[in-house]
């Protein structure tokens, strides 16, 4: 049985069975995970090795979303869901304290991003030509680590009722526990984007 978010999403790459719906859209596993992990590839590419290799989301509810966190699971690196109703220095505290180098947005949120103070920080928009060209030249999935049951997979900032959002540690293992073993019936907010 499966211990990490690695491990399951890997014993689902060569199945043809529907992974990922989305309107009326689907994707098979092997879509889904063929695409995270060229996703995973691109980033580790251009990612500073002498940085901690955390990736910020800033995205919807989308496939988007769910692609990135498949791709950080395969990758072996620290997905951080940035807050999406944050703005401003706040919203650039919140990037910048979880240490990401490089954030991962849309077209609907990029306009957040604008003229924040983020040195060192790469963003990248799933709509650009760039972001094409990246996972275009992917190649062979390296991962960044093999993780273990209690690695970090994923900072989640809070809400920030009581003041700032907290970023809070998830480890693989709580995700499968949580998410029934990921795989099962998990939807993502509200089921908009949800695995089979």
């Amino acid at each position: 049985m499966a211990e990490t978010v690695q491990q399951a999403l890997r014993e689902r790459c060569d199945q043809d069975t529907t992974a990922v719906v989305y309107g009326d859209r689907t994707w098979t596993w092997r879509e889904h995970l063929g695409r995270a992990s060229a996703q995973a590839a691109a980033l580790l590419g251009v990612a500073d090795p002498d940085r901690p290799m955390h990736v910020g989301t800033l995205l919807g509810n989308t496939p988007d979303m769910l692609e990135a966190m498949a791709a950080a699971g395969l990758g072996g690196y620290v997905l951080c869901g940035i807050n999406t109703t944050r703005r401003g220095d706040g919203l650039a505290r919140d990037i910048r304290r979880a240490d990401c180098q490089i954030v991962v947005t849309d077209p609907e949120h990029r306009p957040l991003l604008a003229g924040l103070d983020l040195p060192g920080v790469r963003i990248l928009d799933t709509s650009s030509r760039e972001w094409a060209d990246l996972l275009a030249g992917a190649g062979v999935l390296h991962p960044h680590r093999e993780v273990e049951a209690m690695d970090t997979f994923m900072m989640i900032f809070t809400s920030g009722t009581s003041g700032d959002p907290k970023p809070v540690r998830v480890a693989h293992l709580m995700v499968l526990f949580a998410g029934q073993n990921l795989i099962g019936r998990f939807g993502i907010a509200d089921t908009d984007v949800c695995y089979l």
